[in-house]
């Protein structure tokens, strides 16, 4: 980091009270009645995949979000974060950082990848962590061990930016490794045929979203609940 900050880190609920937990801040959402994640927002996640992303036009996209990939296992970078990040940022958008994680990879070596790469600030989506079987590779020990390597990565991320990382997932692999065993991280769940089931921070219902700026399919978010 380039210079100490001013942290706060969210509650469990974290959509509608933000509490003081240190001497520094931490990147926020607001308050559920005018942050990123009010009911009824809508967002989007990027990555390399996307290509160059015309920002001037993506901001007349209705959109409140934007998620953007920055890492994958221990030490792979996505070549367009520090790119979109700027950019993002320049613009006015809320805007967080997300990482890739391999099942078969030591935790505490990706969340350090994820650090090195992603500079804390006052006022961004808290991190988030993509879980899930796609492009994954096989688990390396026991369903223990590896919740507990997940479970390391979790607590340096909340460590080093203040708020519980949001964890991004789809149905079958919620059910088979992290339900029950991670209270109060957030949900990001992928449910393309309909409302997710259970309470989620945000849930992503297409694949295949459009919009100006960006080349192809994108990925759509909403956050659930009545405005």
């Amino acid at each position: 980091m380039d210079q100490p900050m001013r942290f706060i880190c969210l509650t469990a609920a974290f959509l509608l009270t933000v509490t003081a937990c240190s001497e520094r801040a931490a990147p926020v959402a607001e308050t559920a009645q005018n942050g990123p994640f009010t009911p009824g927002n809508e967002g989007i996640d990027l990555s390399h995949h996307n290509g160059r992303v015309n920002w001037d036009a993506l901001s007349s996209a209705p959109l409140d979000f934007v998620y953007l990939k920055a890492t994958e296992g221990r030490d792979w970078k996505d070549t367009r974060f520090q790119e979109n990040w700027l950019a993002a940022s320049e613009r006015g958008w809320h805007v967080g950082a997300y990482h890739f994680y391999l099942l078969c990879r030591n935790g505490a070596a990706q969340a350090e990848n994820f650090i090195q790469s992603v500079e804390v600030r006052e006022g961004t989506l808290p991190p988030a962590v993509d879980l899930e079987y796609a492009h994954n590779c096989a688990p390396d020990g026991s369903k223990e061990a590896v919740r507990a390597e997940i479970r390391a990565f979790l607590d340096a991320l909340e460590t080093e930016y203040g708020a519980p990382p949001v964890l991004y997932t789809t149905p079958d692999f919620h059910r088979d490794w992290l339900a029950g065993h991670f209270p109060g991280h957030p949900v990001w769940m992928r449910s393309l045929s309909g409302p997710p089931d259970g309470e989620v921070l945000i849930w992503q219902y297409s694949m295949k979203g459009q919009v100006p700026g960006v080349d192809g399919f994108v990925d759509l978010n909403r956050v659930p609940g009545t405005p």
